[in-house]
């Protein structure tokens, strides 16, 4: 049976650092935001914050709560191995959706500052990054409408993301040492 790691966080709490982390450990990881990111570029939509957010919102209300753990799902079915990193899932639904196809899942919440993630975010340039605070205040509260804040609240493991690299790297191994101990206990 595959074991899922499901990351999730607010935009800019480190959930695809995190994802990388544990990646370095050899297991594959998938992206909701990727998968998102590949059907709005398939349909021809632009890649802004705005036209993102919008486009999430849209495949939930096209396809259900569970539109995108359903895209990344055709992905996960082509992996090998046992145990696969989901980097950013964003509601309950999506949660029940993977225990719903047999998979085993944990979820790891990621946690950080709102003021530290708008620095992340304004630094890292990828077209959909809020370049204002005012847009990761508008994005939390999509992010908030599509349920993240559930996932978020009830994740089996969390990992704070306040202060270095290597500081998260340690939390991080730590939590999947973790993780793992209990999934092959």
């Amino acid at each position: 049976m595959k074991h899922l790691i499901l990351i999730t966080g607010m935009p800019g709490s480190g959930k695809t650092t995190v994802a990388k982390i544990m990646g370095e450990m050899g297991f594959p990881i998938v992206s909701m935001g990727d998968a998102v990111r590949e059907e709005a570029e398939a349909r021809g939509l632009g890649k802004n914050i705005i036209e993102m957010s919008r486009f999430m919102i849209e495949l939930r209300r096209e396809f259900g709560e569970s539109a995108v753990a359903m895209l990344v799902d055709k992905k996960i079915e082509k992996i090998d191995g046992d145990v696969i990193i989901v980097d950013g899932v964003r509601s309950l639904r999506e949660v029940e959706y993977f225990k719903s196809k047999g998979y085993s899942v944990t979820t790891v919440g990621v946690l950080s500052p709102t003021r530290l993630r708008y620095s992340r975010l304004s630094n890292r340039n990828r077209p959909d990054d809020s370049k204002i605070i005012g847009e990761l205040e508008e994005r939390d509260r999509v992010e908030i409408s599509v349920g993240v804040g559930g996932v978020i609240a009830l994740s089996d493991v969390y990992v704070l993301n306040e202060s270095s690299l290597e500081d998260l790297k340690e939390k991080t191994l730590k939590k999947l040492q973790e993780i793992l101990s209990r999934k092959y206990q």
